[in-house]
């Protein structure tokens, strides 16, 4: 993975992840994140994150998705990328 982004939390540490993939729904008007610190879980399978992007002058800011109708959507393109569709 080439693409690389510095994430700030909020108690201000950064750190950098790789950056799996950036999609947008349309139907939400809304573009998303994946993207993983490399971490590997139990079973050795590496982390993956998700996040709603937001810009706000210029600064990108992942937000949570917190609605279940958005995540179900979310899940469906992730589904179809797995897949090999896009």
């Amino acid at each position: 993975m080439d693409r690389k982004v510095t994430i700030t939390n909020s108690q201000g540490q950064k750190a950098v992840a790789d950056i799996v993939k950036i999609f947008r729904i349309n139907e939400l008007n809304s573009d998303y994140i994946v993207y993983t610190f490399n971490q590997k879980d139990a079973s050795n399978n590496v982390k993956d994150y998700v996040s709603k992007l937001r810009v706000e002058n210029g600064n990108y800011y992942f937000d949570t998705i917190s609605d279940d109708k958005e995540w179900e959507q979310v899940k469906n393109v992730l589904t179809k990328l797995c897949k090999g569709g896009e």
